[in-house]
């Protein structure tokens, strides 16, 4: 009977020790997933500000660093799953990345501002599929969190929708997909003030109210005057007050 009960225990023991260690994985493959689709928009955005200027010299650099990430969350999710189905994906993911690397050695042109917006959204389309393959049930610090996360990703996408419009690439779709990003953006913005911040942190989340009516004021005036330096400048004070947040609860988990 003892040693009944002891194999019992130790079977029980071990599923817990194997659900948590899969908790972890799972954890970190839905980060490198979010930190994925931030990279595709921000590579993307970045790409096409340089050929919209090419005197932004450094964005190059900013480019490489970018990849260097992208790739580093592509094996993240490669060393925690087990999945078949993510596995995959993940050679979808790989094939994209070596694609983007290959045009950037290439001219810019119009024709390769198009490639990398279409990359861009094969990483989105490949990030998500692997979200929906590795459930969590996040804590209301993390759901914010996460939330805050895909601020950052909604910015860098909406703006690169911006850049995309006033370069006149696929203008009818990108405004299409620009407006689904700013219907989100506030989908968001409506959470966090919900949310019962601290008055010290409530300074921040009226900064980032403030911030985005300044910020949908330029994407809504863009075909009479285009205005992306301006738009990039306040989208960085933008991020460093959402960050500020994240910061908040992080600290609170």
């Amino acid at each position: 009977m003892e040693n009944i009960l002891l194999s019992i225990l130790l079977l029980l023991f071990g599923l817990t020790v194997q659900s948590s260690a899969s908790t972890r994985s799972d954890v970190k493959i839905i980060e490198a997933s979010e930190n994925i689709r931030y990279l595709s928009q921000k590579i993307a955005k970045e790409y096409l500000y340089l050929k919209y200027n090419s005197k932004k010299i450094n964005l190059n650099y900013k480019i490489k660093s970018d990849m260097k990430k992208l790739k580093t969350n592509i094996n993240t999710i490669n060393i925690n799953t087990q999945n078949n189905d993510s596995k995959n994906i993940l050679n979808f993911l790989n094939y994209t990345n070596d694609e983007i690397k290959f045009l950037l050695n290439q001219p810019l042109s119009k024709n390769s501002c198009k490639l990398m917006l279409d990359y861009s959204e094969t990483l989105v389309e490949g990030a998500n599929s692997i979200q929906t393959l590795h459930q969590y049930e996040f804590s209301n610090e993390e759901q914010m969190l996460m939330k805050l996360k895909e601020l950052e990703y909604l910015l860098e996408r909406v703006t690169k929708y911006y850049i995309s419009s006033i370069m006149n690439l696929n203008k009818d779709r990108n405004q299409k997909q620009m407006q689904s990003a700013i219907l989100k953006i506030e989908i968001i913005l409506t959470m966090t003030k919900d949310y019962p911040y601290p008055r010290k942190i409530k300074k921040e989340r009226r900064k980032i109210v403030s911030q985005w009516k300044i910020n949908k004021n330029f994407l809504n005036i863009y075909t009479e005057i285009s205005i992306p330096n301006l738009l990039l400048i306040s989208i960085k004070s933008f991020k460093n007050s959402i960050h500020k947040l994240k910061l908040y609860h992080k600290q609170n988990q």
